[in-house]
């Protein structure tokens, strides 16, 4: 694809999120950008259709660039809207990554346990989101345990890794649905308690910067 149809598409990305931010839905007091990475055919797009809309099929077109979901929850008695940004693996997509990564306040990373090549390509894929959306939680998601049969990576093995990253990590089937809704509650409740905490330091913040400033006043009197 040339700079071109690059920028082309980009247009076409800020015109389909001005259409998501103008459809009207319900009240929510929470709106939480989440992205959905990984190598491709891993079934990043399978898991979110999966929670989104509770469906699956068996073959799904690779994502060209981004797709956008939404999906609406409840939570300690506020209602979370969640936006899934399912990301494609094209090169092109490459440098678009700093714009669909943005504001993101946490991350699906996803791999299938069939495929050695899809796990030893997390490190690059965390890199990505670390460089682009910053310190954000991460949930790495070993997907297609409906064959686990034809498992490649052990759930020692990924539960090391992911401990050593500082990773959630959950094994999934989109196909059957197992373990997919406790992945994106688990998600959306860390977000929240993110959340909660940068309030909690902000609130903070100012009565600090006050206890000094009144310090400050006694010591030059």
């Amino acid at each position: 694809m040339n700079a071109k149809n690059v920028d082309s598409y980009q247009y076409c990305c800020l015109e389909e999120l001005k259409k998501i931010s103008r459809t009207r839905g319900p009240k929510y007091q929470h709106l939480f950008k989440v992205i959905v990475v990984g190598a491709g055919k891993v079934g990043k797009t399978s898991l979110t259709i999966r929670f989104a809309e509770d469906r699956f099929r068996e073959s799904y077109l690779p994502t060209l660039g981004v797709d956008f979901l939404t999906k609406t929850v409840t939570l300690d008695g506020k209602i979370i809207k969640a936006q899934l940004w399912d990301t494609g693996g094209q090169e092109f997509v490459m440098s678009l990554l700093p714009f669909y990564f943005s504001g993101a306040a946490g991350a699906i990373l996803v791999y299938d346990i069939t495929n050695r090549n899809s796990f030893n390509s997390l490190e690059y894929w965390l890199k990505q989101i670390r460089n682009n959306a910053g310190d954000i939680p991460v949930t790495l998601v070993g997907n297609k345990i409906d064959i686990g049969d034809q498992r490649k990576i052990s759930l020692e093995e990924a539960q090391t890794y992911a401990k050593n990253k500082k990773l959630i990590y959950i094994e999934t089937s989109a196909k059957t649905g197992i373990s997919v809704p406790d992945l994106f509650a688990n998600v959306i409740e860390v977000i929240m308690e993110n959340e909660k905490k940068r309030a909690a330091k902000a609130k903070a913040k100012p009565k600090k910067a006050k206890d000094e400033e009144e310090f400050s006043f006694w010591q030059k009197a």
